[in-house]
């Protein structure tokens, strides 16, 4: 019995080169968007040291005139103290959520960049209060701005962790619920200080301070609640 003849198209073809999956592909694009986010982060706390202006004096100052401009600087160094650990503290927010996403699409790029707006603002309204101290207005549209920043974010998370869409389908619904609770704090605490500027701009200021310890709080809550609930496990087992 004669053997098949060859097939016409010629010499089999050797292994096709591995496609790269689509996981792969949205894990360098969330890698790439970290990135982006990080570098604007770093640009808009830069851009606050422009608020401190050295003071101008004669030639023939005395060394009193300086330390005399330098303390009448204090509203300056408040705002710029308290708007880097705010900016601080949406980068810690924003990073806490992106070590939870797994994947990225079109919708949470464009809340990203939503997000990434609000912070480049930041310094200008910093300024705005170095500028206008005593205005209420001033820290009353910083803290408006602090709280739809907060809000992009929570929606950002929202929408990210609704139905695990695109975090780790392991992630605990606990710590879900703790990234959804620090960021409706910081809202809370902005919207708060609002009518406190009314009264006292420098105590509006100062109350965005306690965002952190807040945060740490909520955090220690939800994980002395998890511990609890743990050694009730056990002893019921």
């Amino acid at each position: 019995m004669s053997s098949a003849p060859p097939h016409p198209s010629g010499p089999a073809e050797g292994p096709r080169p591995l496609i790269p999956e689509r996981s792969s592909r949205n894990s360098v694009r969330c890698e790439r968007l970290i990135t982006l986010s990080d570098c604007v982060f770093a640009f808009a706390i830069t851009l606050l040291a422009l608020s401190l202006v050295v003071p101008v004096l004669s030639k023939d100052a005395l060394q009193i005139e300086l330390m005399q401009h330098l303390m009448g600087m204090w509203p300056a160094f408040l705002s710029y103290f308290v708007s880097f650990f705010v900016i601080a503290g949406w980068w810690g927010g924003h990073h806490q959520i992106f070590s939870c996403i797994r994947r990225c699409n079109s919708t949470i790029k464009g809340l990203n960049f939503y997000f990434l707006l609000c912070i480049t603002i930041i310094p200008f309204l910093t300024n705005l209060i170095v500028t206008y101290w005593h205005f209420a207005l001033a820290t009353v549209l910083y803290a408006a701005m602090q709280a739809i920043t907060g809000t992009v974010l929570l929606v950002m998370w929202i929408y990210a962790a609704r139905d695990h869409r695109l975090i780790d389908p392991d992630l605990n619904p606990r710590k879900i619920r703790l990234i959804f609770h620090r960021s409706f704090w910081a809202i809370c605490i902005f919207l708060f200080s609002i009518p406190i500027a009314l009264f006292s701009t420098p105590i509006a200021q100062i109350s965005w301070i306690a965002i952190p310890p807040i945060g740490l709080i909520v955090q220690r809550a939800y994980e002395d609640a998890e511990e609890f609930l743990l050694e009730q496990r056990q002893v019921q087992g």
